[in-house]
């Protein structure tokens, strides 16, 4: 779809060096990390304040030309890529810490800086930012919040939306909001600020962003367990989380994707079902903490429980995990990865994984599983040949049955990736005609023009 884009118009609001309809830039913001069809923006703007973010947003609204906010690009269910052409709202120049509340602890950033750059100056200070994505030297925080983001410490440290307290947000007609507080908790009026995480940016754009903060545990111990079966393996997690182990990660990695982790990464850990443990806390707690997760993994069958003894062998451990997507990516190079991203109740995470094995089986489909273990957080990358019909449609019908089990137990389509492109066809299952209908009429007062994200977590 063309529109009829006055760019000197959008060059007066933010400088004629920051506007772009050179093909590179409108390919570099064609397509996120996600297997959806890449599509084509009319022209990048990067805004250098909120008051620009604003004029474009005016000018977009008055015209109805859609807008795309656009942070790291590393999301996997196109959550911003620009299905009806328009203007991408580059975000990701801004990037400043615009203050560091010690006292509070609480930070306030704009949305383009990047998740390990935030935490490398917070060090520092002794404090952190928790909800660590997979993608953290890429994700932003603006993106993060956009899609409600979160990672391995989420078991323990919960995820984005804990952690916002107040945004500045500008609406579609241009409108700038300030919303939330500084206070620990409010009952006052309508919660805006969580209905604005996760909404992908269809209903505004954020410009600042105030974070509550944790501090640097003490102790950190990580170690890891390998099973002969993913029975054991997951068995073991479920008895860690019910007897009340306080982990600050809980990982599984079945023995496919420890395979190609080694070959990518140059290891040796045993190509069978691995589950890498952290915990943060006082050190004798943490040690207290690791004896028991030993016995508990030896009661399931645990082959070998090896406990890092060094940050470097703990480095080396947690970037296998991290690594998984990017060497089952490099392990099929030239093929297409359908990602997956289902959550379900700890007590199903178990047979949810058996399931991923069982329908692999039936369609004859590769498909690796690992995620967030602690959390019933289930990572999918199913691996699909190019031009190959007949993939695509056993791809379709093996994510169809994954989803549709996960909601049979009580789970949800999108545990962290959003719902952006891929997951929409599967919103009303999850929800119900009458709540969506709901979510829309919510778009709807926001943005009454459909000019934000257009085509993005509604069918």
């Amino acid at each position: 779809m063309t529109h009829s884009i006055d760019i000197p118009a959008l060059q007066a609001i933010v400088g004629p060096e920051n506007v772009s309809a050179r093909t590179a830039d409108l390919e570099a913001h064609s397509i996120d990390e996600s297997c959806v069809t890449p599509c084509l923006p009319e022209v990048i703007v990067w805004p250098g304040d909120t008051e620009q973010v604003a004029g474009v947003l005016r000018y977009a609204n008055e015209h109805e030309i859609p807008v795309v906010p656009w942070s790291g690009g590393s999301s996997l269910e196109g959550n911003p890529v620009p299905v009806h052409g328009g203007i991408v709202l580059a975000m990701y120049r801004l990037k400043e810490i615009l203050d560091v509340n010690e006292d509070d602890l609480q930070v306030t950033v704009q949305p383009g800086i990047i998740y390990d750059d935030l935490n490398a100056h917070l060090r520092r200070l002794g404090l952190f930012f928790p909800p660590a994505p997979g993608s953290a030297d890429v994700a932003t925080l603006g993106g993060m919040v956009s899609n409600n983001s979160s990672g391995m410490q989420a078991v323990k440290y919960g995820v984005t939306r804990n952690y916002v307290m107040k945004l500045k947000c500008v609406l579609p007609n241009g409108e700038i909001l300030d919303i939330g507080s500084r206070a620990k908790k409010s009952t006052s009026g309508y919660d805006l600020v969580s209905l604005i995480v996760g909404s992908e940016g269809t209903l505004g754009v954020v410009t600042e962003i105030t974070l509550r903060l944790m501090g640097l545990p003490e102790q950190v111990s990580s170690a890891i367990a390998v099973f002969d079966t993913l029975k054991d393996a997951t068995d073991a997690v479920y008895d860690a989380v019910r007897y009340g182990l306080d982990a600050a990660a809980i990982e599984l990695l079945d023995g496919g994707t420890v395979r190609v982790t080694n070959e990518q990464m140059g290891l040796n850990l045993r190509e069978v079902p691995t589950v890498f443990i952290e915990f943060h806390g006082p050190m004798a707690g943490v040690e207290d903490q690791v004896a028991y997760m030993r016995e508990i993994c030896e009661d399931h069958n645990c082959l070998e429980f090896d406990v890092a003894a060094t940050p470097e062998r703990r480095a080396v451990l947690w970037a296998a995990r991290r690594e998984a997507r990017d060497s089952i990516k490099l392990s099929h190079a030239g093929e297409i990865l359908v990602s997956g991203d289902v959550c379900v109740p700890i007590s199903h995470f178990g047979e949810m994984v058996e399931y991923v094995h069982q329908v692999a089986r039936e369609t004859g489909m590769r498909i690796y599983v690992f995620g967030h273990a602690g959390d019933g957080n289930l990572h999918t990358e199913m691996i699909l040949r190019r031009s190959n019909e007949d993939d695509a449609r056993r791809g379709d019908r093996a994510t169809d049955a994954i989803v549709r089990r996960a909601l049979a137990v009580g789970g949800t389509i999108a545990g962290e990736h959003g719902v952006g492109l891929a997951k929409r066809i599967f919103l009303e299952a999850e929800h119900g005609p009458e709540v969506v209908a709901l979510m829309k009429a919510i778009k709807q007062v926001f943005d009454p023009k459909g000019i934000m994200n257009p085509g993005k977590i509604f069918a």
